[in-house]
């Protein structure tokens, strides 16, 4: 199984910041990208595709992943660890007030407690 950084990506800012992120980490690291489609299911990856195929540098060695169509979204991306064979995984983060945070809990947070291997959390620029 090939060693690989997975990031996982959804349409939004976070997701685009955590995707560009990711690929800087697969040069550094030298190893294949994996993208885990966090969003619906009713594009089958599409978007996911374009937005790996708009990044420049382009990855050397891409795969775009789909979420099981049931499954939570922190679910998918923590089965996703072994089965990609990843090494560190890249997800994207936004601000959130402390009573947000009190009542839903953090996704970041359980993967970085659930995952095996590193979790890179990203923060999405402030936007204009």
């Amino acid at each position: 199984m090939a060693v690989t950084v997975l990031v996982g990506w959804s349409g939004t800012v976070e997701g685009a910041a955590a995707l560009e992120r990711g690929a800087a980490e697969a040069r550094l690291r030298d190893l294949p990208l994996a993208v885990l489609d966090l969003t619906a299911h009713d594009d089958h990856g599409e978007a996911a595709r374009r937005a790996v195929a708009g990044l420049d540098p382009a990855p050397a060695s891409a795969e775009v992943l789909r979420r099981p169509e049931h499954q939570e979204p922190v679910d998918a991306l923590l089965d996703a660890v072994p089965g990609s064979g990843a090494e560190l995984v890249v997800v994207g983060t936004r601000r959130r007030s402390p009573v947000g945070k009190f009542l839903l809990g953090s996704t970041a947070q359980r993967i970085i407690l659930g995952s095996d291997v590193p979790v890179l959390v990203v923060k999405a620029g402030r936007q204009p």
